[in-house]
């Protein structure tokens, strides 16, 4: 049903203007009691979206001149916007706001990517926002899934620190996205551990001469924080734009199920997210899966201690689930870093 509104949303797009004025009204979660934040926050994410709308409208830069956002928010709206300028494709939000412990946040703004069609224009795109606890903007960037949050709250058993980070790792993995669409270097420093281990895998073809036959096989090669830092920021240099999505989420996929983000049983404060990847950029695009392992043991400042990377297909067939990285296949001693 959702990618039925998603295609009424473009057709729409196609044969109409955006409109200008936005109005937002939030659905509060729990714990979220205080109604004038509640009010500043459908205020302040109003006042965004209509000034994307009409900056989008006159093609000019976004003005953020009475706008309650944060410089660290303007900062990568003004990146995203040189990438690629977009608006809001409905005149009324009506969104879940979250509760975190140190911010809210909402998560599935609904958006049209609009360029010269270089980077897909067109695209339906949903962006998160959140806000600090007096109900002022403090990030934006997309999103890769509006209904994951709900998934994860109804696997939580009653564990509130485990729901919270698992909510956390679905936050940075919208942030990672975005830093990539962003060429964003710096976050990336951030967020690998100075330990990181990075895996790629590669196809390669095998050839019987005496059969005249062929197979596929995945050859793995791995890469320190340092080394993929260099290859990405050459990266980074050689495309003008890049588009990341991730569309599917554990090993079910957008609908989630208890599987979405794994906690490991040999270190609490490490956890696994598995994810499809679509990478397309100016000059290669690929489809594969990520797995992500998550350092949560400095609470503040998560980090990534593993990726991975494989192809999903192999000898013309989806790769088989059992084939694909999750938290089972990484070691006692990588678990162990302090």
């Amino acid at each position: 049903m959702k990618h039925f509104f998603m295609t009424i949303l473009l057709a729409l797009a196609v044969f109409s203007t955006p409109a200008s004025a936005i109005n937002v009204k939030v659905n509060a979660g729990p714990g979220i009691n205080d109604k004038a934040v509640i009010s500043r926050i459908e205020h302040n994410l109003s006042a965004l979206l209509t000034e994307i709308n009409s900056a989008k409208d006159a093609d000019r830069p976004l003005s953020y001149e009475g706008l309650n956002v944060s410089a660290a928010a303007k900062e990568t709206l003004n990146t995203l916007w040189v990438v690629a300028h977009f608006y809001c494709c409905d005149d009324e939000v009506t969104d879940r706001l979250w509760n975190f412990r140190k911010s809210y946040m909402v998560r599935s703004i609904p958006l049209i990517i609009a360029t010269d069609g270089a980077y897909g224009d067109g695209t339906y795109q949903e962006a998160v926002v959140e806000f600090d606890k007096t109900g002022n903007i403090s990030d934006f960037r997309f999103s890769f899934g509006s209904q994951l949050g709900e998934t994860l709250e109804k696997c939580s058993k009653g564990d509130p620190v485990d729901t919270e980070r698992k909510l956390e790792i679905l936050s940075w993995c919208d942030r990672l996205r975005t830093a990539y669409n962003e060429h964003n270097l710096p976050f990336m420093q951030k967020i690998f551990s100075d330990k990181a281990l990075i895996i790629t895998g590669r196809v390669v073809e095998e050839t019987n001469r005496e059969f005249g036959t062929s197979t596929q096989k995945i050859v793995y090669s791995k890469q320190n924080k340092r080394q993929y830092m260099r290859n990405l920021a050459n990266c980074f240099k050689n495309n003008k734009w890049i588009d990341v999505q991730f569309d599917e989420v554990g090993i079910d996929g957008m609908d989630g199920g208890c599987g979405t983000v794994t906690r490991s049983d040999v270190n609490k404060n490490f956890y696994g997210v598995r994810l499809h990847q679509k990478w397309r950029s100016s000059n290669y695009s690929d489809d594969g899966y990520i797995f992500l392992l998550w350092n949560f043991t400095n609470n503040d400042k998560p980090q990534i201690e593993v990726r991975t990377w494989q192809p999903d297909m192999l000898n013309g067939k989806k790769l088989d689930t059992d084939e694909v990285f999750s938290l089972g296949d990484f070691n006692n001693d990588i678990m162990q870093v302090k």
